[in-house]
Order: C-alpha cells, then sequence, then structure tokens
C-alpha cells in the first residue's frame, strides 16, 4: 500500500510540474511578445518557445527554461522577425489574390483560383513547419523555407497528427477558455513541435540509411539472401 501511495504521488508530483513548465512557458512567451511591442516580440517570442520545447523532446525535459528562452530570443531576434514578416507578407499577397478572384470570371478565375490554392497549401506548410525547422537546424535564410516544405511533403503522416492535435487543441480551448492566458500557446505549440521532431528524426534516420546504402535494391537482396541462407543452415542442422 505504502509503495503504491509513493508511486503515486511521485506521478501525481511529475504531473504538477509538467503544468507548471507549460504555464511558466506561456507566460514568458506573454511577457517577452510585449516586450517587443506586440509586432516585434511575437515571432523572437514563438521561436524561443519552440527552442525549450525541442528541448525538453531530445531528452533534456530539466533544462532551464528562462535561461534558454532569454538566449534564444537574443540570438533569433532578427532571424525570427525576418521569418515571421516574410510570412505576414505572403499571407497579404494572398488575401489580396483572394479579393482580386471577386472581380474576375471564366477561365481566368479558373486559373488563378488553382494557383491560389495550391500557393495556400504551401503557405499553411510552412506556417506549421517554418519555425520549427529554424530552430532545429543551421540553414542560410532561403533555405528555411525549402526544407520547411520538404519536411511536411516528405512526412504526410506527421502532418496529419499535428492537424488533428492543433484542431483537438483549439477545441479544448474553446471549451475552457480560462485555460487560454496559462496554456494556449505552450500546448499547441508543443503539439506542433512534437510532430516536427517525430519528423525530423524520420529524416535523420533515412539519411543514415541512404548513406549505409541500407535501401538499395542490392543491399536488401543481399539481406534477403543471407536470411534464406541462415534458414536453410539452421534446418539442415
Amino acid at each position: 500500500m505504502e509503495n503504491n501511495y509513493g508511486f503515486l504521488s511521485t506521478r501525481f508530483y511529475r504531473l504538477m510540474e509538467w503544468i507548471w513548465r507549460f504555464a511558466y512557458l506561456n507566460i514568458l512567451w506573454l511577457v517577452f511578445t510585449l516586450l517587443g511591442l506586440g509586432i516585434f516580440g511575437v515571432f523572437p517570442a514563438t521561436a524561443s518557445a519552440y527552442s525549450v520545447i525541442r528541448k525538453w523532446l531530445i531528452k533534456d525535459p530539466d533544462t532551464a527554461i528562462f535561461s534558454v528562452f532569454w538566449s534564444s530570443y537574443k540570438a533569433h531576434f532578427l532571424g525570427a522577425n525576418s521569418l515571421g514578416y516574410c510570412l505576414i507578407v505572403m499571407g497579404y499577397i494572398l488575401y489580396f489574390n483572394y479579393n482580386y478572384l471577386a472581380v474576375i470570371s471564366g477561365f481566368e478565375h479558373t486559373f488563378v483560383l488553382f494557383f491560389w490554392f495550391i500557393t495556400v497549401a504551401i503557405y499553411l506548410l510552412l506556417v506549421l513547419f517554418l519555425f520549427p525547422v529554424y530552430v532545429h537546424y543551421q540553414l542560410k535564410f532561403l533555405q528555411y523555407f525549402k526544407a520547411a516544405i520538404w519536411v511536411a511533403v516528405a512526412n504526410p503522416l506527421a502532418l496529419i497528427s499535428m492537424i488533428l492535435g492543433l484542431i483537438i487543441g483549439s477545441y479544448l480551448f474553446r471549451f475552457i477558455p480560462g485555460l487560454i492566458p496559462f496554456f494556449s500557446v505552450s500546448i499547441l505549440l508543443s503539439l506542433i513541435m512534437w510532430n516536427a521532431v517525430h519528423a525530423f528524426e524520420r529524416i535523420k534516420r533515412k539519411k543514415q540509411r541512404l548513406a549505409n546504402n541500407e535501401d538499395s535494391l542490392i543491399f536488401r537482396t543481399r539481406q534477403l539472401k543471407e536470411k534464406i541462407s541462415s534458414a536453410t543452415r539452421s534446418i539442415n542442422d
């Protein structure tokens, strides 16, 4: 009975600890967004929150939250703002084209609408994956956009899981709005980053297999022959 009580108390303590961590990260995001006057703080604060969550997910859950957040905020202030405002400009262009669709008709409308939907899909991939890619990899500026799209397209299951998680999370905060000031940003960003990190790991393993020639037909044929030979020897013995 005492052992069960100790197990439950430890689990309860860990649960409370993680609740505090998510609330603390959410508060840091709000404070540093305001410190940047909103328009200059929201993107560095978002990148910093992603950096902290990334630390949690790569088996460093006891990382110093404020230290990582502050260091990331300073390091990514210009880069995160540059990426963020590129997304805003792209979003404005899409909005402008959407309004343009209302004043055209016929083939031109169909043609523009087709490419508008494709562009919106690409834009949504960037919104979801750009900042996780930014805090995970060291790339040149334009390469972040290419990498974000490539990671999303190469990992459709991660993309679907991410979207479903965001939908469920959004409904949760809709039904319990009191959680929004304390957990909304940290929880939603965690759902995105969790799926993104899994996508990064799958890409890493894929590259390792390619480097070892493990995905080639010759390698797989050799493996199959070795298994057949091993099974034959076992039967003969």
